[in-house]
């Protein structure tokens, strides 16, 4: 039975034996080699570019369905919202009473009463984006 370390050894040198031989070979030689083991050079690049491609394609259209995702996941309305409409209603009103002077804040000529309750949410979520409330 031979020594571990020796069989180590032998196989380093082997390695770097052949690794040599392949830093040695010229372009020609490896082509040539390369058309007797797998084919036309040409041809085997022609197909590994397109499977770049694919895969570029397959990653792109992951990361575009993970964002659709991540975008609808933002948009799933909460089955409550977060304040009662009652009190969106009573704060609206009072942040419209408050600015009643201001010419330059209006409710486009509709009453609070005519406003769906979304459009009440909405408006409180941009009169708080716009520092008018809290």
């Amino acid at each position: 039975m031979s020594d571990p370390e020796d069989t180590k050894a032998g196989l380093r040198r082997l390695k770097q034996a052949m690794v040599d031989d392949v830093l040695k070979a010229s372009d020609q030689e490896v082509l040539a080699q390369f058309a007797e083991d797998l084919g036309s050079a040409e041809a085997n690049a022609k197909h590994m570019r397109e499977a770049f491609e694919k895969t570029i394609l397959l990653a792109n259209k992951d990361r575009l369905h993970s964002a659709r995702a991540g975008v609808a996941a933002g948009k799933v309305p909460s089955s409550a919202p977060a304040i009662p409409i009652a009190e969106a209603r009573a704060r609206l009103r009072q942040v419209l009473a408050a600015h009643a002077d201001d010419e330059t804040f209006t409710l486009a000529a509709r009453k609070e009463s005519e406003l769906t309750d979304a459009d009440v949410l909405d408006m409180l979520e941009a009169m708080r984006d716009l520092g008018l409330i809290e």
